[in-house]
């Protein structure tokens, strides 16, 4: 099988044949020039020129979290730090726990998903709850409860 001339692996390092782009400013301008076509597929785009870029998993990673919280200690709101050192608030009902255990969401405005690396999720971890049969799992911000076991559809 031939392998894509651009690619995603699952800790968010591109990949141009093989090789990784560990150029800082490459890599940062590929992960704001990442976009989707009319049917889904991921794109690099870069003025006129575009290529298809395959990921492994989701094209981006949450690398850690900054948490707000309420005077009276609740937990108003999620800010993420994805790979691509941009940071955005999550988007509660878009969090979800994947196959083994993984917490991904959507960002950019719901185009991609993130897949929540390991410091990330033990950041988060202790936030998670779970009900008395510990089958529904959730996290509560600003007072609303947000259902984790739902599996949406992430392209």
């Amino acid at each position: 099988m031939k392998e894509a001339l651009i690619r995603i692996d699952k800790e968010g390092r591109w990949f141009i044949q093989g090789e990784e782009i560990t150029h800082r400013r490459t890599y940062l301008l590929y992960n704001k020039n990442l976009t989707r076509d009319e049917s889904g597929r991921l794109l690099l785009r870069i003025g006129q020129e575009t290529c298809p870029v395959e990921a492994e998993d989701a094209p981006f990673v949450v690398k850690t979290l900054d948490f707000l919280f309420s005077d009276s200690g609740k937990l108003m709101s999620l800010w993420l730090i994805l790979n691509d050192e941009t940071r955005e608030p999550l988007d509660p009902p878009t969090l979800y726990i994947g196959d083994r255990n993984v917490p991904y969401c959507r960002v950019r405005g719901g185009m991609f998903a993130a897949r929540f690396s390991r410091n990330a999720y033990q950041l988060l971890f202790p936030f998670i709850q779970h009900d008395a049969k510990g089958i529904r799992f959730f996290l509560t911000i600003d007072g609303k409860d947000y259902n984790l076991t739902n599996l949406p559809s992430l392209p």
